[in-house]
C-alpha cells in the first residue's frame, strides 16, 4: 500500500544471486575491497600528527601526506576523545580528567550502552584493538559515503558507473575533504534515510529501515547545519527530478518513520540537547543570512578559482576549511561535452523540474548572499551561510549530474579547446586579476588541464573502452582525487593509540604528580590531546559546560559574566590572567592559580648578577582609583619542586607599593624541551599582585624586578621578554 500499488519481488538469495550482484555491482565491490585493505593496514585520515608535533612525540605522524594544524576539530578534539573513550573502557564518564566530564558528545563515541546499536561504524571497538577499530570507523564511513551517494544518484536516473563516478567526485571534493576527519558521520550517513525511503521492499521492513537510518545519521553526529543543508538539498532534488516517489500515501508514513528515528536520537541525547540549547555557544547561536563571498560561488564550477593549492587567496582572511565548497569540474564538463541539442530538449520537456531545482537553488543562494535577518528565516538561521555551502554544492552537483545523465556526450576538438581554454582563463582570472599576484603556476590549476588532456588523448588508443563521457568522468574524478583529495594524510592509527614517550607528556605527567590537585597545568594550547594521552590536565576541550567545576574555582565571579564565559563548548587554556576571558567563541583563557602548584612569593629582590628566565606575560587591571590587579607570568630555573624555591619581586618605590602577592607554578614543556631537561617540569610561574600606585596611571612591566630563588640552582634575575597578553 505504501508503494503506490507497486509490489516488489523478493530476490532469491544464494551463491548465484550473490555472484550476479558482484558482477553488476563490481564498482561497489571494488570500493568495499579498498575499504577493507585500508582498515587492515590500520590507516586513518586523522590529522593527529599535529597533536604529536605539539606534544613532541617523535616519529608518530603520518606515513603519507601532511597533518594540517587547521584541522583542530580533528587533532585537538575528536581524535583525543576517542583515546579518552578507550582509556575509560568505553564508559559513560572520563574518570581521568580533572573535570570528570560525561563522554557524550554531538559526535558518536564508542560506548557500552544501548546507543551502540546505532553506531555501526564503531562496532569494531567492541571486538578488536582500538587502532584497527579506529581505522575501521573511517573505512566504514568512507564506504558508506561513496556507496550511499552512488545509490542515491542512481535513484535520480544515473547509470551505475556514472553514479559511482559522481559519488567519487563528491567524496574528493574540497568541502568534503576539508571537513571529513571530524565530520565524517554526518556527511557519510546523510543519503541512507533517503535510500531507505526509496527502497522497494515491503512496508514492514522499509519503515523500520527509515527509522534506523535516521537514528544512525543523527546519533552519528548531531550537527544541525550539515543535517539541515543536506535535508533541504535532497528534498529539492527529488521534488524536482523524481516527484513520482513522493506521493502522500508513501511520504506520510516515511516521514513518520523518520520522526521515530529522530525520537530514538532524542532519547540518546535527551540530557545533552536541553543542556546545549541553553549554552552561549553553540546553543544560542543564530545566524543572519549573507556574507558568503560571491566569487566563491564560481568554485562550484571552477573549483580552483578561490584557492592557491589548499589555501584561500589572500583576498579573504580565512583558512583552508572555511573556503571550502563542493566544487568539481563536473558541471563545466556537462556544459561543454554534453550534446547541447539533446540537453536543451531534455530541459524543455521538464520545465517544472528545472523550475523547482532553480527555485530551491535560489532559496539557498539567497540565504548565503543576501542580508536576511535571522528572525525572518526559522531553521535556516541555524545554518551559517558558510555551512550552507554543503547544501548548495549538493544541489549544483546533483542537478548537473542528472542533466549529464540525460544526454549523450561529444568529444570534438572544439569542445576540448573550449574546456581547456576555460580552465586556463579561470586560472588567469583568479590568480592574475582577482588576486593580483605575479605570474605563478599553481599546481592545482596546472594539474587539471593536463589530466583532462591525458584522458582525452587516451581515447585515440581505446575509443570503445573510453567513450566520451567515461573518459571525461575519469579525468574529472582524477582531478578531484589528485588535488583536494590529497588534503588529509595517511595516519597510522597504531601511532594514535600507542603509548609513545615525549618530553611534553613527561613534563605534564611529572607536574601532575607533584601538584596537590594531581593535575597538569600549562599555558600552552594542546586541545584535549594531553588528556587523550592519559594525563589529567586543565588544558582540555569541554564538549559540555562544567559549571560546578568552574564555580568552585571562581566563586566571586558575577553570575552573568560567569554564564557567558563558561556556559559553552570550549577549549580551556589556563594562563596567568586576572580574570577568565573568552578569546573566541570556542576558546576560553582561565586564570591558572586555582588549579596550579603554589609558589612562595617574597617581596623585595636583592641584586642578582646572573640572568636566567623570562617574564613573558604582563597584565594590569583597574580595581579602583590608583589600585591595580597585576599579573606577571614567565619561566625560571627551578629544578623540580622543592622547599626553598621562591619568586622574589619588587616594584619601583617611585611607582607604588605591592599590597598583596600570590604565586603559583606552571608546567612549561616548551622550555623543558628547548633546554632538553625534564627536571624543569614546573619552571613556569604566574604571580597575582594587588598594587597601589602614586598616580592614576597603570604600572608598566618595567616598574617590576623579578628573581627566581632555588637552593639547587641559585638566584637569577628574570629578563623581560614581553608577549602580548
Amino acid at each position: 500500500m505504501f508503494d503506490g500499488g507497486r509490489v516488489a519481488a523478493r530476490p532469491r538469495m544464494g551463491v548465484a544471486y550473490l555472484l550476479r550482484v558482484a558482477r553488476t555491482e563490481w564498482l561497489l565491490v571494488a570500493a568495499l575491497a579498498l575499504a577493507t585493505l585500508y582498515a587492515a593496514a590500520g590507516w586513518t585520515p586523522s590529522n593527529y600528527g599535529s597533536a604529536t608535533q605539539a606534544l613532541a612525540v617523535p616519529r608518530a605522524g603520518p606515513v603519507a601526506g601532511k597533518a594540517r594544524n587547521v584541522r583542530s576539530d580533528d587533532w585537538a578534539v575528536a581524535t583525543p576523545y576517542f583515546q579518552i573513550a578507550v582509556a575509560n573502557d568505553l564508559g559513560p564518564r572520563d574518570e581521568i580528567s580533572p573535570y570528570r566530564e560525561p563522554l557524550k558528545a554531538v559526535f558518536a563515541l564508542p560506548s557500552r550502552d544501548w546507543s551502540m546499536a546505532f553506531k555501526p561504524d564503531l562496532w569494531a571497538f567492541l571486538v578488536v584493538d582500538p587502532a584497527h577499530a579506529f581505522s575501521i570507523h573511517f573505512a566504514t564511513l568512507s564506504l558508506a559515503f561513496v556507496a550511499g551517494f552512488a545509490l542515491l544518484f542512481r535513484r535520480l536516473g544515473c547509470s551505475r558507473g556514472y553514479a559511482f563516478a559522481v559519488a567519487s567526485i563528491l567524496f574528493f571534493s574540497q568541502f568534503v575533504q576539508v571537513w571529513w576527519s571530524s565530520n565524517a558521520p554526518v556527511l557519510a550517513w546523510a543519503p541512507w534515510p533517503v535510500l531507505a525511503y526509496l527502497w522497494r521492499g515491503p512496508w514492514w521492513a522499509r519503515l523500520p529501515a527509515i527509522a534506523y537510518a535516521t537514528a544512525v545519521w543523527l546519533i552519528g553526529q548531531l550537527y544541525p547545519p550539515f543535517i539541515l543543508a543536506a535535508g533541504l538539498a535532497f528534498a529539492v532534488l527529488f521534488a524536482a527530478f523524481r516527484p513520482e516517489v513522493l506521493p502522500p500515501a508513501r511520504l506520510a508514513p516515511g516521514l513518520a518513520a523518520a520522526a521515530l528515528g529522530a525520537a530514538v536520537a532524542w532519547l540518546h541525547y535527551r540530557d545533552l540537547i536541553p543542556l546545549m540549547a541553553q549554552t552561549a555557544y553553540p546553543g544560542q547561536r543564530l545566524s543572519d543570512g549573507g556574507g558568503f563571498p560571491p566569487a566563491w560561488l564560481a568554485a562550484h564550477v571552477l573549483p580552483y578559482v578561490a584557492t592557491q593549492g589548499f589555501q584561500p587567496l589572500k583576498l579573504w582572511n580565512t583558512n583552508a576549511c572555511e573556503v571550502g565548497v563542493v566544487g568539481s569540474l563536473l558541471p563545466l564538463a556537462v556544459l561543454v561535452f554534453c550534446d547541447h541539442r539533446a540537453l536543451a530538449a531534455w530541459a524543455r520537456a521538464r520545465p517544472v523540474a528545472i523550475g523547482a531545482w532553480l527555485a530551491g537553488l535560489l532559496l539557498v543562494l539567497a540565504w548565503m548572499l543576501a542580508p536576511i535577518p535571522a528572525e525572518a528565516a526559522p531553521l535556516l538561521n541555524r545554518v551559517p551561510p558558510y555551512r550552507l555551502a554543503w547544501g548548495s554544492g549538493l544541489l549544483i552537483l546533483g542537478g548537473f549530474a542528472v542533466a549529464g545523465a540525460a544526454a549523450p556526450w561529444r568529444d570534438t576538438p572544439l569542445r576540448r579547446s573550449v574546456f581547456l581554454g576555460l580552465l586556463v582563463l579561470a586560472w588567469a582570472a583568479s590568480k592574475l586579476v582577482l588576486a593580483d599576484q605575479p605570474l605563478e603556476l599553481d599546481g592545482f590549476d596546472l594539474a587539471a588541464p593536463l589530466i583532462v588532456l591525458v584522458a582525452l588523448f587516451a581515447r585515440r588508443f581505446a575509443p570503445r573502452a573510453l567513450p566520451p563521457r567515461r573518459a571525461v568522468l575519469i579525468a574529472v574524478a582524477a582531478c578531484a582525487y589528485l588535488t583536494f583529495g590529497q588534503f588529509n594524510p595517511v595516519q597510522p592509527a597504531s601511532r594514535i593509540f600507542a603509548d609513545r614517550p615525549g618530553v611534553v607528556l613527561e613534563v605534564m605527567r611529572r607536574y601532575a604528580e607533584t601538584n596537590p590537585h594531581g593535575w597538569a597545568v600549562a599555558p600552552i594550547h594542546y586541545g584535549a590531546a594531553v588528556n587523550g594521552r592519559g594525563v589529567p590536565a586543565i588544558n582540555h576541550v569541554l564538549l559540555q559546560p562544567q559549571l560546578a567545576f568552574f564555580r568552585r574555582a571562581y566563586p566571586d565571579m558575577p553570575q552573568a559574566a560567569f554564564d557567558h564565559t563558561f556556559n559553552r563548548y570550549a577549549h580551556i587554556l589556563p594562563k596567568p590572567r586576572w580574570a577568565p576571558f573568552v578569546v573566541q567563541e570556542d576558546l576560553v583563557e582561565v586564570p591558572a592559580d586555582p588549579f596550579a602548584t603554589p609558589l612562595r612569593v617574597e617581596i623585595g629582590a636583592p641584586a642578582a648578577l646572573s640572568r636566567l628566565g623570562e617574564v613573558d606575560r604582563f597584565e594590569a587591571v583597574a580595581l579602583g582609583p590608583s589600585r591595580w590587579g597585576v599579573v606577571l607570568g614567565g619561566w625560571a630555573d627551578w629544578l623540580g619542586v622543592a622547599e626553598g624555591q621562591a619568586l622574589r619581586l619588587q616594584i619601583d618605590p617611585g611607582v607604588g607599593r605591592i599590597v598583596e602577592a600570590r604565586g603559583y607554578r606552571l608546567a612549561r614543556p616548551d622550555v623543558a624541551a628547548a633546554r632538553r631537561d625534564a627536571r624543569l617540569f614546573a619552571n613556569g610561574f604566574g604571580a597575582r599582585l594587588v598594587v597601589e600606585t602614586h598616580t592614576p596611571a597603570a604600572p608598566g612591566v618595567e616598574a617590576f624586578q623579578l628573581q627566581s630563588s632555588d637552593p639547587a640552582a641559585g638566584v637569577h634575575r628574570l629578563i623581560v621578554a614581553l608577549k602580548t597578553p
